[in-house]
């Protein structure tokens, strides 16, 4: 599991890989809610960070919900992804959610095959979320 010391790295992975955040991660380490906890893993190779993930736990239905998987270019298509996957599964298992959930556009292609390939299925759709007027598929797995 990441700390908040992972965050410079965390932030320069996202910038080497043209997929800065808007968002203030910084605060999201800091969450104390009982009714929902906020974890980011790391994948590192040779003590640098070469990919990190994002999950959202929530109380009030017992679900999980994967906000991001980053994996450097340069590492992809080598098990990094599946890695952080396998861990955000582990521990939204440990903390007895029952369904294991993320979005993506329908043009994004590596990610649907690595979540395919993971065990998720498509659960809906959701043609008003993004921005740019993508339209978002949403991919669930059932952990129980």
């Amino acid at each position: 599991m990441a700390t908040v010391k992972d965050l410079p790295h965390i932030l320069t992975l996202e910038k080497r890989n043209g997929k800065p955040t808007n968002e203030d991660l910084r605060v999201l380490f800091k969450i104390d809610n009982p009714n929902e906890k906020c974890k980011f893993f790391v994948a590192e190779e040779k003590g640098r960070i070469v990919g990190y993930s994002r999950l959202h736990l929530y109380r009030w239905n017992n679900s999980a919900y994967i906000v991001t998987v980053l994996v450097d270019a340069k590492k992809r298509r080598k098990g990094v992804g599946t890695s952080l996957l396998k861990l955000m599964e582990d521990f939204a298992r440990k903390n007895k959610a029952r369904v294991l959930m993320f979005d993506t556009s329908t043009d994004n292609a590596p990610a649907i095959q690595l979540y395919f390939k993971n065990g998720f299925k498509i659960c809906g759709y959701n043609d008003k979320i993004y921005r740019n007027g993508k339209t978002a598929i949403y991919l669930a797995k059932e952990l129980r």
